[in-house]
């Protein structure tokens, strides 16, 4: 259960103000509190009400501010689940695949992977059978693309998150583009249809028909939003993958929050103990550690990178750009036309939030998360640092999704 929105809206400000340097423990009606006495001053009091107005104590409910309220939702509850028995039995072989990914680090000695992994593997033994020593390099060039994105000295959580990244995508979950209809001929978008009681029940607002141009028939496409329909469907686009691969991630015993992107993206982050800072991992792509391929690969002007989760909301877009002024500019007109959030505003609300998750926990747990925070920063200010990550990873154009859809949103890299 979260703090109260009052008083976390309280020590948001006090923190922004340096008041606090850390997040306090708000244990509601105790003497403990560090509240007790400001909620009855007049300080209090006018602040309350000016909180009361700009809708603190209510959730929005529509513009930026109601996209905030969604996202807050939507990682809390996707991270209390009640299936984590039939999430595990689906999630049970990936220790072994990490476990076999580390001995590959070693020296390249057994298939890991499925799907094209394993066929690299075997296209890979086959040519060194032909070529004699240059197969040496190639079979080096094979090891770094199977671990691009991750330094050296990653540990056994970036294994973990890598493996199952890789089987999200190739074996797992399924991109739904093109639409196929059930006679094999292609579809188009014929526009919105009207959920059904069980699209609704699994979570699905919106259901989208595609028409066959063959047979005339019409393919319903409910866009699920609960993970028991996502993971019967099987099928989405990124916000379908995004969200299931966050509760998987979490199933597997990971810190892990839910990123939202301003244009139209969405992906994942995990904390690695052995980088010290929250990871990028995008299951549509099966990318680890590429914060800038948005960026620099697909060629994205993107504003805002949001992300969310059990312990708090951050922005992490200085993370996921190239160039922070350009993108300052960028969120600056969105404010100006009603799209986006002044700066200030933005970083209270989302501290508002973490405060709310955090003011209830023990000293020990705020104290740990606090530790993650400055670790995080450290990071984020570590420019020379994330660039070396990023040369060493390599980028590309964006996969998941047909040549036209990616060519319409620019997302090519070319």
């Amino acid at each position: 259960m979260p703090a109260g929105p009052i008083e976390s809206g309280y020590v948001a400000h006090q923190l922004q103000a340096g008041v606090y340097d850390s997040i306090p423990s708000l244990q509601p009606g105790g003497d403990t509190t560090p509240l007790e006495g400001w909620m009855s001053s007049d300080a209090g009091r006018a602040w309350a009400r000016a909180a009361l107005r700009r809708g603190v104590s209510r959730a929005a409910s529509a513009g930026n501010e109601g996209v905030l309220a969604g996202l807050k939702k939507h990682s809390w509850e996707d991270a209390h689940l009640t299936q984590r028995a039939e999430i595990g039995r689906v999630l049970a072989h990936l220790p072994e695949r990490a476990e076999a990914l580390l001995r590959l680090r070693e020296g390249p000695s057994e298939s890991v992977l499925s799907g094209p992994d394993s066929e690299v593997e075997k296209a890979g033994e086959d040519k060194k059978d032909e070529n004699g020593d240059e197969e040496d390099k190639g079979e080096a060039d094979d090891t770094e693309e199977r671990f691009s994105g991750l330094p050296p000295d990653f540990g056994y959580d970036d294994a973990l998150v890598l493996a199952a990244a890789r089987w999200f995508k190739h074996e797992y979950f399924r991109w739904a583009d093109p639409i196929a209809c059930a006679c094999g001929g292609a579809t188009a978008y014929a526009g919105p249809g009207e959920p059904s009681a069980d699209d609704r029940a699994g979570g699905a607002a919106r259901v989208e028909l595609h028409r066959c141009a063959a047979c005339g028939a019409t393919t319903r496409f409910p866009r699920y939003n609960t993970v028991r329909a996502l993971m019967r469907a099987r099928v989405g686009r990124c916000g379908e993958f995004a969200q299931l691969f966050y509760v998987f991630l979490l199933a597997l015993g990971l810190e892990a929050r839910y990123v939202w992107n301003s244009e139209d993206h969405m992906w994942a982050e995990y904390w690695s103990p052995a980088l010290q800072h929250w990871v990028h991992v995008d299951a549509c792509e099966a990318e680890v550690n590429k914060p800038l391929l948005y960026d620099r690969g697909w060629g994205k002007m993107q504003a805002y990178c949001l992300a969310f989760g059990v312990a708090g909301a951050e922005d992490v877009t200085r993370a996921y750009v190239d160039d922070w002024g350009a993108c300052l500019r960028r969120r600056q007109d969105k404010w100006r036309q009603g799209t986006g959030w002044g700066e200030r505003r933005l970083a209270w609300l989302l501290l508002t939030h973490t405060v709310q998750c955090r003011g209830l926990l023990e000293d020990e747990e705020r104290l740990r998360l606090q530790s993650m925070d400055e670790a995080q920063a450290r990071w984020v200010a570590d420019a020379a640092g994330r660039e070396r990550e990023a040369a060493a990873g390599g980028l590309k154009g964006r996969e998941s999704g047909t040549e036209e859809w990616k060519e319409a949103r620019g997302e090519t890299g070319k």
